[in-house]
């Protein structure tokens, strides 16, 4: 029997934490399928070092379908260029899950891993930077008491994201070179405002500035 190794969820998912933040700042799609392509590729590729470290299959669906759900939300809730198409026609969470109901499935989630009496740490980890990260689901634009709650109790149970900004980069070599500016370590910084601040809307200008300055020219 293999022994369960130590899972750092956040160097793990960092490319799609970098992914949505840069989505959420407008960045454009003119390849919805490729950016999809390769979102599929990064949840496949969860599940399989979490199977590899020995994690319990119900605890490795409850982050890909975290995942799953930002992914769906950010993409689905931009403008709707090349990646909102692509989405519209095949959410992440209906490939991978069959279901449209993350809005609602998610916080579900949420709270039954909650009342669990050991829950899994790495699983909690991730849904608090899910939430930090804009996600709303059913609740809209209103930050509501029930999810102002789910914010609070998943802050006591984890550690804030500690930056490694010599963290190698988890996108593989042939990943597609238009991805590869996501992993400059300025934009590891800008993830690590958005993450520990708990409050995006707050720092839009901030990291606007910031995105404009890291991106390079377009011609």
């Amino acid at each position: 029997m293999s022994k369960k190794s130590v899972i750092d969820i956040d160097e793990l998912l960092q490319d799609t934490w970098l992914l949505v933040v840069q989505l959420r700042q407008g960045i454009p799609v003119e390849h919805g399928q490729t950016l999809w392509q390769h979102c599929t590729k990064n949840i496949e590729r969860t599940e399989q070092t979490l199977k590899e470290a020995g994690m319990h299959q119900s605890a490795i669906d409850h982050i890909r379908y975290a995942q799953c759900a930002l992914l769906d939300e950010t993409v689905l809730g931009r403008p709707q260029d090349d990646g909102y198409s692509a989405w519209h026609a095949m959410p992440l969470q209906a490939h991978f899950f069959q279901t449209l109901q993350a809005g609602e499935l998610l916080y579900q989630r949420m709270r039954e891993v909650l009342r669990e009496p050991a829950p899994n740490m790495a699983v909690l980890t991730c849904f608090h930077r899910v939430l930090m990260l804009g996600f709303r689901g059913v609740y809209g634009e209103n930050d509501t008491p029930e999810r102002q709650q789910l914010v609070a109790e998943l802050s006591q149970r984890v550690a804030p994201l500690d930056v490694d900004q010599s963290a190698p980069l988890l996108v593989n070599a042939a990943a597609s070179r238009r991805y590869r500016w996501l992993h400059s370590r300025w934009v590891h910084v800008v993830a690590a405002v958005v993450i520990l601040a708990g409050v995006w809307w707050g720092f839009h200008s901030y990291l606007t500035t910031l995105v404009t300055t890291l991106l390079p020219a377009k011609p």
